[in-house]
């Protein structure tokens, strides 16, 4: 299991960036290994939302091993301030606690991850961890440009 933290300052209002990264629908658009997710079981919150703690989703990404699907979990979803998913089935299990903080006009988006990796990558240790790092970085620079574009 590699575990690491990585952030991202995005010039948008702490509800708009929340209710963006807070909806597995959107992963597509900011995360380059996620084909297509779709709402498996929805739990709706007072509120009306449907990707409350409970909720699940089938997630398809593309991996250097090729095309695999996972099943997904929201743990928390706590808005504007916490939002939690983790695997619930398929390769590479993985558990994302996303923190949102507000700093005047923009909005710090602070990831927390554990990601377990499996065959090679798993013995490939510090350099898979650092691999992982950047494509997550790398995705955060494309969420960065999506809200702010």
């Amino acid at each position: 299991m590699i575990s690491f933290e990585t952030s991202v300052r995005i010039d948008r209002p702490i509800e708009q960036v929340f209710a963006f990264v807070s909806d597995p629908i959107q992963f597509p658009h900011w995360n380059s290994a996620v084909q297509a997710v779709r709402r498996t079981s929805a739990v709706r919150g007072a509120s009306g939302e449907t990707a409350e703690s409970g909720s699940t989703y089938s997630m398809e990404r593309e991996l250097p091993s090729g095309r695999v699907e996972n099943g997904l979990e929201v743990f928390v979803r706590k808005q504007p301030t916490e939002f939690g998913i983790r695997t619930t089935s398929g390769p590479t299990p993985f558990l994302y606690d996303y923190g949102f903080a507000a700093d005047g006009e923009d909005t710090i988006v602070h990831l927390d991850a554990s990601v377990e990796l499996a065959g090679v990558a798993g013995m490939l240790g510090p350099l898979a961890a650092r691999a992982v790092r950047r494509g997550v970085d790398a995705n955060f620079t494309a969420l960065k440009r999506t809200l702010e574009g």
